[in-house]
């Protein structure tokens, strides 16, 4: 019995069943993680637990962030795409640079799209597979610094900011259609507070509703959709409530909303299962077109490490008619876990101790004289 023919068993009641889900991840460079694309595209080991990580997940848009490889290392990046292409995930590449919003960086970030996204895909004998399939923008002004950083300015100098962010979308825009494809996608990222107008406290100095909805209506034309983040909110109500306007007055470009894996004892989602309950709720609320994407993919695999309870899932039957399965789970190097069975989800059982020698997915074998119910590992160490 294959490891994907196999329900998966997790640790938590609340976890989401995985069934017909539309899931988007943000998958950064991450130089120094073991989860960022720097170290997986182009390591075959990498690449394969990767994918196995995002069919489990349901994961069927990839936001990935490969710098200058598309140029560099095109070989690898063609590889990767069409990895993901044959397991139905869709490749958007992922820019981010929050000055290109100033129209003197325009020139650059745009000879920037030429070489790694068009000059890419049109390389000679480039094979659809291998092509990006979007590319996908974080350009976030309100996250610039300095003497021309974003609270540095007035509330009308924050509009002026997003009236440069809607002029450079519309130059990516531009950009596409001088190269012959005007129809290819460009997604971006937007907080969930630029619709807020001052008489409501809103920071962005909007002359009035009017001129608000104009900027949407304008960004629209120039982009295929939107991913919102409402990151830091932690109920469902705050979330529903930031998202709103978009989601009743964007029309021309899809939308979708955005959850951070912030997980630990003083982040947004104390445990995973807090984390895993609000993916179910946003995606029983807004469907399957518009929810979710999963900021990051190396914060979601380290949050699974950290935490004390990590996700288990049945990989394999020994042989046929076996009572000996094998569990997997993300571990760390000199952790310590304790594997756990329950068929209550109230008497767990110790089974056996495991010390986790390097970091990624562990595999445990255990007994499995009942044949059913549910396993935990609980970390009882930290890493040396």
């Amino acid at each position: 019995m294959t490891r994907r023919a196999i329900l998966a068993l997790l640790l938590s009641a609340t976890l989401p069943c995985l069934a017909n889900k539309n899931r988007a991840v943000w998958f950064w460079a991450d130089a120094g993680s073991i989860y960022g694309s720097i170290s997986i595209v182009g390591t075959p080991v990498r690449e394969s637990q990767t994918l196995d990580f995002f069919n489990s997940r349901h994961i069927k848009k990839v936001y990935g962030s490969y710098g200058a490889r598309p140029v560099d290392d095109a070989a690898a990046i063609a590889t990767w795409n069409a990895k993901l292409d044959a397991e139905g995930i869709e490749s958007q590449f992922l820019m981010s640079e929050n000055t290109w919003i100033f129209p003197a960086n325009h020139p650059g970030f745009l000879t920037k799209i030429s070489e790694r996204v068009i000059d890419f895909n049109n390389a000679p004998g480039r094979l659809p597979a291998e092509k990006f399939d979007g590319l996908h923008l974080d350009i976030e002004p309100q996250a610039l610094t300095g003497p021309d950083g974003w609270s540095a300015q007035s509330a009308t100098g924050k509009r002026d900011y997003l009236f440069l962010l809607r002029d450079t979308y519309a130059a990516v825009r531009a950009h596409f259609t001088g190269a012959g494809l005007p129809d290819f996608p460009v997604y971006a990222d937007l907080p969930v507070w630029f619709d807020n107008l001052p008489v409501d406290g809103g920071s962005v100095g909007w002359t009035d509703a009017a001129e608000r909805d104009a900027w949407f209506d304008d960004i629209a034309v120039s982009l295929t959709g939107v991913s919102l983040m409402p990151f830091e909110r932690d109920t469902f109500s705050l979330i529903d409530n930031g998202v709103a306007w978009e989601r009743a007055n964007i029309t021309g470009a899809g939308i979708r909303i955005g959850i951070e894996t912030d997980i630990g004892s003083a982040a947004t989602w104390p445990l995973v299962p807090d984390f895993n309950a609000m993916l179910a709720t946003l995606e029983s609320a807004y469907g399957i077109d518009e929810a979710v994407d999963i900021q990051s993919y190396s914060h979601w695999r380290q949050a699974l490490i950290d935490q004390a309870f990590a996700s288990v899932s049945l990989a394999m039957l020994a042989s046929p008619g076996s009572k000996q399965a094998d569990l997997q789970f993300d571990g760390e190097a000199g952790r310590t876990y304790v594997i756990y069975h329950t068929l209550d989800f109230c008497a767990w059982q110790e089974l056996l101790r495991h010390r986790a020698t390097g970091p990624g997915p562990v595999t445990v074998p255990v007994e499995m004289d009942q044949g059913r119910g549910f396993w935990k590992a609980e970390s009882v160490r930290t890493p040396e």
